[in-house]
């Protein structure tokens, strides 16, 4: 009955890795004027949310276009830091860490390449390394809690 469990359980981090992967490729193969008319869509609440934080914060937040880190390369980063997360849970007894994280940062050098061929979107190296500190942190995370939560009983299957 518990191998049952644990089966049913990989399976499900295994749908829910290859989704992370899906809705990853989707939200960075998207068309440059899509992604204008989301950001104009959701702008007015960004910025609502950003006077908001600027009443009460004490410091001052350097503008993401004026030398900050930018907001594209947070995406990547948590995008890719969640696969990483899922695909180290899903394929660890597969894969080597390290093969997973070799996949994982060809994943993002593909759609980088491929970003070249989509309209308004193009190649960034930066976008490339934002996805390998997301791989990288994901795997990190998975490394620092999966095995952690099995030893103690409470997996995460």
């Amino acid at each position: 009955m518990q191998s049952q469990h644990i089966e049913h359980g990989t399976v499900r981090f295994k749908h829910a890795a290859w989704l992370a992967l899906l809705l990853t490729a989707i939200v960075l193969l998207t068309p440059g004027a899509v992604l204008d008319a989301v950001q104009v869509f959701i702008e007015p609440t960004l910025n609502a949310l950003r006077h908001w934080k600027n009443s009460w914060w004490p410091w001052p937040v350097p503008d993401a276009t004026g030398g900050g880190l930018a907001v594209d390369k947070i995406i990547h980063a948590l995008l890719f830091a969640v696969c990483g997360v899922l695909a180290a849970r899903s394929w660890r007894n597969t894969l080597s860490l390290a093969s997973i994280a070799l996949l994982l940062v060809l994943f993002g050098a593909l759609t980088e390449i491929a970003q070249t061929a989509i309209p308004g979107r193009g190649m960034s190296l930066g976008d490339l390394v934002a996805d390998m500190v997301g791989v990288l942190a994901g795997i990190g995370i998975w490394q620092w809690i999966g095995p952690t939560r099995q030893r103690t009983g409470r997996g995460i299957s």
